[in-house]
């Protein structure tokens, strides 16, 4: 603004006459006038406040540059802080890391002694088990054996008494079959000599019929050739009266008009042809009112014998239809009653079957139980497998070595009190060695858990450790917060999830609008 206004001031001196040297100012200093004193003064001034400004904005950029690099410097210094920090948290992790992987690996050693031992001494009972699981399982051979050579004899005995019911039945079936086929033959063959004999009668109805019905039409036949001959008679000699009568009349009527006569001629012979064909067809006429007459009369007569003859034939076509629902009946009878036999006697067999297969299955479930238990005694199960007979230590008839004697020989039906078991509490025992030997089982495993995570801790921090003190591809490839390049480590900040709902919009829907819009368009 300043160098704006001096910009200005020069052109108005300039325009006024020009801006005096320097010298001749000073030669004419004591003639210039009020005027030009102020205006001097006035020029002074701007350039005052010009280099002022000036001064200011120099200043304002020093002090801009001291303070951009002041912050350069101090960027520096902080890297340089932070670097050197880095270096003192690296060796402390280290050392730390250091401690944490010496106890973690005498812990692990320990675990490790312990868990040998303990290997070893399930080694041991695992060879003392197969002893005495080889021991109890040729008694066991020997009372399965047993068992299948009962089952054996018993599937036999079963088998015959099957195959006995079986042929009785079929005999009894074979039996009632012929009776019904013999009596279904008898009764066809009724049947078939009451419809020969209604056939036989209604050939012999419809010949005299025929017969009856022929003689009729003869007898009409020269009933009406006579009519007609008498008939025609009749109108020759009237046609003759009339024709002589006609004669006359035409030769009078000629005789006054010629040109009528010939017109005449020409209807006469027209009437005369009408009255023919009117002649015919009266005749054909009454011929077919007779002709229908006389039908009518013989349907009607017709229709009375034969609804006499369907009456019969009805009764007795529906006497055989009951005879024959009746035979139907009991034959269909006879059948559900061998069918359900036979469907009885299958269930039967199946549910034997059946009973036999889950007897087997059992047995072989108690054998693969067997098996399994075996390899999962403990080693005074391996030595005592039953429970000894509990004897009084005041009873002393009996010697020390019966009483070994009946320890050794005690079976699982005898309690350690000395009284019966109940058969469903024959397992109890079982049932409890199996719950021991699962719940270490369980232990071992959850044992074993716990050690793979404390081995996979180990490897993580081990693997901490030598990404910290190394440097190779993979420590330079994965995120690392102590690699530190051009004051940024390699660490990518996962993004934060926003709460926000998002708007889910139907595919179909937008489908639909877009379609509605192009076709409104």
């Amino acid at each position: 603004s300043g160098i704006q206004e001096w910009s200005s001031l020069s052109m108005l001196l300039r325009l006024q006459g020009g801006m005096p040297k320097k010298g001749k100012i000073k030669k004419s200093k004591i003639q210039e006038t009020p005027e030009q004193k102020a205006l001097r003064e006035a020029t002074e001034k701007l350039k005052a406040e010009a280099d002022r400004r000036r001064k200011e904005d120099d200043m304002r950029k020093r002090l801009t540059e001291n303070m951009i690099e002041e912050a350069k410097f101090a960027k520096l210094n902080l890297a340089k802080i932070q670097n050197q920090w880095r270096k003192l948290m690296r060796l402390a992790k280290v050392e730390s890391l250091r401690k944490d992987l010496e106890i973690m690996s005498q812990n692990h050693e320990r675990e490790v002694d312990m868990k040998d031992a303990i290997i070893q001494m399930l080694d041991r009972d695992l060879d003392e088990a197969e002893e005495q699981y080889q021991m109890a399982l040729r008694s066991h051979l020997q009372n399965v054996d047993a068992l299948i050579d009962l089952y054996n004899s018993k599937v036999r005995q079963l088998e015959s008494e099957f195959e006995a019911e079986i042929r009785q039945m079929q005999d009894d079936f074979q039996t009632e079959r012929t009776e019904i086929v013999t009596k279904h033959a008898a009764a066809k063959g009724e049947l078939m000599d009451i419809i020969e004999l209604v056939e036989q009668q209604f050939k012999d109805s419809e010949s005299e019929a025929k017969q009856d019905f022929d003689s009729q039409c003869e007898e009409l036949k020269n009933k009406n050739l006579e009519d007609r001959n008498v008939l025609k008679l009749l109108l020759e000699a009237s046609i003759e009266n009339l024709e002589n009568h006609f004669a006359n009349a035409a030769e009078t009527y000629d005789q006054t008009t010629r040109q009528r006569t010939m017109q005449f001629r020409t209807l006469t012979t027209k009437d005369r042809n009408s009255a023919t064909n009117i002649e015919a067809q009266l005749k054909k006429l009454q011929r077919l009112q007779d002709t229908l007459a006389h039908w009518r009369t013989k349907i009607a007569s017709n229709v009375k014998e034969c609804e006499e003859r369907n009456r019969l034939m009805r009764d007795e076509r529906d006497q055989i239809s009951r005879h024959f629902q009746e035979l139907k009946g009991r034959m269909n009878k006879m059948r559900d009653e061998q069918g359900a036999r036979l469907m009885e006697l299958s269930i039967h067999s199946r549910k034997c079957i059946k009973a036999l297969e889950g007897q087997k299955q059992r047995a072989e479930s108690i054998l693969r139980y067997a098996e399994l238990n075996r390899k999962l005694e403990t080693d005074r199960e391996k030595v005592l497998p039953f429970h000894p007979l509990t004897i009084g230590d005041d009873d002393a008839t009996i010697p020390e070595e019966l009483q070994t004697d009946a320890s050794a020989l005690s079976s699982y039906a005898i309690g350690p009190d000395g009284k019966p078991v109940e058969e469903w509490n024959y397992l109890d025992i079982f049932f409890k060695r199996y719950n021991k030997v699962l719940l270490d089982k369980m232990a071992i495993s959850r044992e074993q858990q716990r050690l793979a995570m404390e081995n996979g801790d180990l490897r993580s921090i081990l693997k901490q450790y030598l990404d910290g003190i190394s440097v190779n591809a993979d420590v330079m490839g994965d995120p690392n917060p102590l690699f530190v390049l051009n004051n940024r480590t390699n660490i990518h900040q996962q993004p934060m999830l926003s709460d926000a709902s998002i708007t889910i919009q139907s595919a179909n829907v937008v489908v639909n609008q877009q379609a509605m819009m192009a076709r409104g368009t």
